[in-house]
């Protein structure tokens, strides 16, 4: 067994938040009035994402009209950065936010809320793999909210989701979370949290929260025969959402880890066929040459156990870590 330090070329991140616990029990009026106070300290955080672009019209390719779009997002900074969906903004000419306004007056307490402020906004950088797009408004002391850890996210939990669906500004919904490594396509290195919480088009971008009001993830698509909320809705876990904004942020684009490697899931047939001692795990299949891992010593048929002191289980789970760790040095 060795230890073989290996500087990675690129980066990346991963999953959300477990509900708090408590003994005592909690009435029906308890958790109603807890929940409008999850949402009262969510909503200043949630912005409408308005587009605007040219579009081939049915006419033709050469004949262009103008389209309207849009999304949700959420602040995630008072300075004005705003985090939604790559896929929301697109190759729009004009990005505009919607603030959500409150009655400042007191006396003033209609159950109809101001129309909001309309903002010009800036594309800071968009990320297609993880479908995250900054955006940057010139406001500041904004109400903002910060990320979960999505490595603690449970099945079962309860979350919320905020966003405007069909235009809907500021509209609610709960749930809890159906699973919390989604992976949608086969040894796809990017996986989502799954969720109930009704989401549909116009709530891509918007924050999907945990009992505690931070976001576990970003709302992105659902899986419909119709195009309507069907109770399988998916968000990019907080981790990856947090690494995309702060890469996007800071160098304008997103750098992902790699090693050189192709690792596979030891399964049971295959652990008989080269007589290990272990049905579980991974083994490296195939090393390129003149990589980080060749570099490093790796060879093929090396059962890999640990990366960075943590069990390894499954190709998916070694491929995620390498995936997020772009620019660092792990141990194997």
């Amino acid at each position: 067994m060795r230890a073989s330090p290996i500087r990675l070329t690129c980066f990346f991140a991963i999953l959300s938040v477990a509900a708090p616990s408590s003994s005592q029990p909690v009435s029906l009026r308890q958790l109603s009035g807890q929940y409008e106070a999850l949402v009262e300290s969510i909503d200043p955080s949630v912005v409408q994402v308005i587009t605007r672009g040219l579009v081939s019209s049915a006419e033709g390719f050469s004949a262009l009209r103008l389209n309207r779009g849009g999304g949700s997002g959420v602040i995630v900074d008072p300075s004005g950065y705003i985090l939604t969906n790559a896929h929301v903004v697109g190759a729009a000419r004009r990005v505009e936010v919607l603030l959500a306004q409150r009655n400042e007056d007191a006396s003033r307490n209609s159950i109809l809320k101001p129309a909001g402020k309309l903002v010009e906004a800036r594309v800071v950088g968009l990320d297609r793999e993880t479908d995250i797009a900054v955006l940057k408004i010139e406001m500041e002391g904004l109400p903002h909210l910060s990320f979960a850890d999505s490595e603690t996210v449970r099945q079962g939990q309860v979350v919320v989701a905020f966003g405007s669906p069909f235009g809907l500004q500021n509209t609610v919904t709960s749930g809890i979370v159906s699973n919390v490594a989604r992976q949608v396509r086969l040894d796809d290195p990017m996986i989502y949290i799954q969720t109930d919480a009704a989401i549909n088009p116009g709530n891509s971008g918007g924050p999907l929260v945990d009992a505690e009001g931070r976001i576990i993830g970003i709302n992105t698509f659902i899986v419909s025969a119709s195009g309507a909320n069907t109770g399988v809705g998916f968000a990019v876990p907080s981790n990856i959402a947090r690494s995309a904004y702060e890469q996007i942020r800071q160098h304008g684009r997103v750098r992902r880890g790699q090693i050189g490697i192709v690792p596979q899931t030891i399964t049971t047939p295959m652990a008989r066929a080269l007589k290990l001692d272990r049905d579980w795990g991974v083994i490296i299949a195939d090393v390129s040459p003149r990589s980080a891992a060749e570099a490093a010593g790796l060879a093929v048929h090396d059962i890999v156990l640990k990366i960075d002191g943590k069990v390894v289980e499954n190709a998916r789970q070694l491929g995620v870590n390498i995936y997020q760790s772009a620019g660092k040095t792990v141990t194997l």
